[in-house]
């Protein structure tokens, strides 16, 4: 059974940075972090899902939550540092707490850009697993990271996201490998639109996949 335990995370200006923390009585099997998208939060289900399934096979399961979300600011590149510096703060915070077998990330979009930051920056994160969730792919602060990082990697994409970019795709499969699951008709928040029962596969999906990655040998 895991305990709700707050973490003294701060952003980069010294404040509380929102997250929930849920810490295993006993033993642990790991720990996830997940790192939402602007506009997708730390409860959507791509997020939601893999923590309450991780945390029932023994995981400790980190969610953040932005600065910029909580003061209900729109992105901006000015903020990136900052929203950079914060997440590399509060994983080194977490790591500090507790000594895991395995490290797990999840990135949903923006997300997926800061674990690619993360696993670059982050000597500590060498063995780390790492989920890419819709990845801003074509745009520098993705691209270019992520092909430098070495980590075992996992994308999944939907076919209509603005952000699918087969040229960008290609292009980074010939600096590294990674694994990757396509949703056909998926848009950048992994629903089919006007199709609920194909919505809610693509998430089960994505969501079942994601755990089998984090969790195998």
């Amino acid at each position: 059974m895991a305990d709700r335990v707050t973490l003294p995370l701060k952003n980069s200006e010294g404040r509380p940075l929102m997250h929930k923390f849920y810490r295993q009585e006993g033993e642990t099997h790991g720990l996830l972090v997940t790192f939402p998208g602007g506009n997708y939060g730390m409860d959507g289900p791509l997020l939601y899902y893999p923590c309450e399934l991780l945390q029932a096979a023994g995981w400790d399961t980190l969610a953040l939550t932005y600065s910029f979300q909580l003061e209900m600011r729109s992105i901006s590149p000015d903020l990136i540092p900052g929203l950079m510096q914060e997440c590399r703060a509060a994983i080194g915070t977490t790591l500090a707490e507790k000594e895991y077998p395995r490290v797990g990330m999840v990135g949903k979009s923006l997300g997926a850009a800061v674990v690619a930051f993360l696993c670059q920056a982050e000597s500590s994160l060498a063995d780390a697993r790492a989920a890419y969730l819709t990845p801003p792919m074509g745009m520098p602060m993705f691209d270019p990271i992520f092909s430098q990082t070495e980590q075992t990697a996992y994308l999944a994409v939907g076919s209509e996201d603005r952000f699918y970019d087969r040229q960008a795709l290609e292009a980074m499969r010939a600096t590294r490998p990674f694994k990757m699951t396509m949703i056909q008709g998926a848009d950048h928040s992994m629903n089919v639109p006007g199709d609920l029962e194909a919505s809610l596969e693509a998430v089960k999906r994505v969501v079942g996949e994601i755990v089998e990655f984090m969790v195998e040998d």
